[in-house]
């Protein structure tokens, strides 16, 4: 990994090296700006062209578009400018577009849908404040915000992902990187990750999840594999929204909190044995 030298280390003072770490952070912390950033603001181009409605109107009735949008338009403008530099995005976000090994694909993207299963089965049985699982069920319900599903799908399953691990793990990861040791780049940008996700629960879900796929990243050297693990987390909602749109379904799987717990439990210990399946794997 790019670094400074042990030898140029010691030549810096305290300040210098204070004041070069929080240039790093800041020059890492940019992309993830323009991600979180650039949505709503399109969102608030909305309500000016299309005035007369509230946000939440806005939202609904857009379908995600002002969501995709925002998405597809970071990607966008870190193309246009890694262009300008006569450099390249998948460069600067260590994406290498080559395909990928299955079976290391495969567990990470079991055990990204494993774990988010688990997660939520926690969330649901474990006695937690009221006001905490408002809040995190109310952020889980934006996939079902606006009137287009297949959108909104599209979006936190395939669009998301992409864009988070490019912004967040290539260019952020790869940023702090240069200066900080792996262990505390990982720390710092999982750290990030989560403070973007506000609410409490999403927070402690996003700095977990958010250390593993720097794990993933570092570990591949390739910001693919990452993807496929951030895949597998955001995958979950597809079943658990057909399960919870059918009664019987939901009855049978969701019907009490022992099998909720079951389902959780069975689904963590899959993805431990997953994830240490794939850690026993060779990268060539």
């Amino acid at each position: 990994m790019p670094g400074c030298s042990p030898l140029r280390l010691e030549e810096l003072s305290f300040q210098e090296r204070l004041w070069k770490a929080g240039r790093v952070v800041v020059w890492g912390l940019k992309p993830a700006a323009l991600y979180l950033f650039l949505p709503p603001l399109l969102t608030s181009v909305g309500l000016v062209l299309f005035g007369g409605r509230t946000s939440q109107k806005v939202l609904s009735d857009s379908g995600n578009f002002y969501y995709a949008l925002g998405i597809l338009g970071t990607v966008w403008l870190l193309y246009r400018r890694s262009q300008k530099k006569g450099s390249s995005l998948w460069q600067e976000s260590g994406l290498e577009l080559v395909r990928p090994d299955r079976k290391r694909a495969g567990l990470l993207l079991a055990a990204g849908f494993l774990l988010a299963v688990a997660f939520s089965a926690a969330i649901t049985v474990i006695p937690l404040p009221p006001g905490l699982k408002e809040s995190y069920h109310g952020s889980s319900q934006t996939v079902n915000q606006g009137t287009d599903q297949i959108l909104a799908l599209v979006s936190t399953v395939l669009l998301a992902p992409v864009a988070e691990e490019i912004v967040f793990r290539g260019y952020m990861l790869g940023r702090f990187l240069t200066w900080f040791a792996p262990r505390q780049a990982i720390g710092i940008s999982a750290a990030v990750f989560a403070i973007c996700h506000v609410s409490p629960l999403w927070v402690l879900y996003a700095w977990v999840m958010g250390m593993l796929l720097a794990w993933v990243s570092i570990r591949e050297d390739n910001t693919l594999y990452s993807i496929v693990l951030h895949i597998g987390f955001n995958l979950s909602v597809v079943p658990v929204d057909f399960i919870n749109e059918n009664p019987v379904w939901k009855e049978f799987l969701f019907g009490s909190s022992l099998r909720v717990a079951f389902l959780g439990g069975t689904a963590f210990l899959l993805a431990v044995w997953a994830l240490c399946w794939y850690r026993k794997e060779e990268i060539i």
